[in-house]
């Protein structure tokens, strides 16, 4: 009995021992970043295209039928395609659309970012009139030539609009950005505002950003996200500074933080303890 009971408690001592060691392993091996850089690599851009749907409302007065060339960039055009603009209009039964198409000579924005591709925009109400809606859609819509971004639509309602601060709701609909034999799937709901610093030129405004994001990394891995109040300058390829958590499917939670507010394409995550630098895209 005695030996029974003595090898009894070695087996259950073993046990605890081997499964004590295979949580510490798991929480010391955690440096799972893809991720963190998938997340990054959606957000960045997806967060941008609102704002700049907004600028292209301002050029919408008056245009009827006609195009405008070189709106925000280099080769770029705005085209009317349908509804009533007039006073009366930018209603639910004849909403205006537009396309922008960023053309293809490939040359950088404001921000150092060469776009290609289309945005498809409606305007339900006055893109400016708290309440008003906004339907964008994206047609091969390429950052660099090296990232091809999707979705079945983004949905916007205003907030708050004044001279100096603009806010809307905006809403990523199965999102998905591709790249060179891998993609991301993202989808996410956030308030963007925009401080215009009460000038009309895009180049000063800053972006900043709060909400939730969810998606699947290029390794097949959900991902959940908390967005607290990122920021973004138009002049600025990356996002500058502010937090995201970002917690992988069976992983813990992580702390990216964007820096303090240089304009560069380095960021930290936090995790366990652990600090982790990586390279935004």
């Amino acid at each position: 009995m005695k030996k029974i009971k003595f090898l009894s408690i070695f087996v259950i001592a073993s046990s605890l021992v081997f499964v004590y060691s295979c949580k510490k392993d798991t929480k010391e091996v955690d440096t799972e970043t893809q991720s963190v850089v998938d997340n990054s690599i959606c957000e960045q851009e997806f967060s941008q295209i609102q704002p700049t749907s907004n600028n292209l409302a301002i050029k919408t007065k008056g245009t009827s039928a006609a195009k405008l060339a070189n709106v925000l960039g280099g080769c770029d055009s705005l085209t009317y395609i349908s509804g009533d603009t007039s006073a009366a209009g930018f209603t639910n039964t004849n909403p205006p659309t537009f396309e922008y198409n960023y053309g293809t000579c490939s040359l950088a924005n404001v921000d150092g970012v060469a776009r290609t591709g289309k945005l498809w925009i409606r305007f339900i109400g006055r893109p400016n009139t708290v309440g008003s809606k906004t339907i964008i859609k994206l047609i091969n819509y390429k950052v660099n030539g090296l990232i091809t971004y999707s979705c079945d639509s983004i949905l916007v309602t205003t907030l708050t609009n004044s001279v100096s601060t603009k806010s809307w709701n905006v809403k990523i609909i199965n999102g998905v950005c591709t790249g060179s034999g891998w993609n991301i799937k993202y989808a996410s709901d956030k308030t963007i505002t925009v401080l215009t610093q009460s000038t009309p030129a895009l180049s000063d405004d800053e972006v900043q950003v709060t909400g939730t994001a969810n998606g699947t990394n290029r390794d097949g891995r959900d991902f959940d996200v908390v967005i607290t109040n990122i920021t973004k300058p138009a002049s600025c390829k990356h996002i500058t500074k502010g937090t995201v958590e970002v917690t992988p499917k069976d992983f813990s939670k992580r702390t990216v933080d964007f820096g303090s507010g240089a304009c560069d394409n380095q960021a930290t995550f936090t995790v366990n303890g652990q600090t982790i630098a990586f390279t935004l895209k």
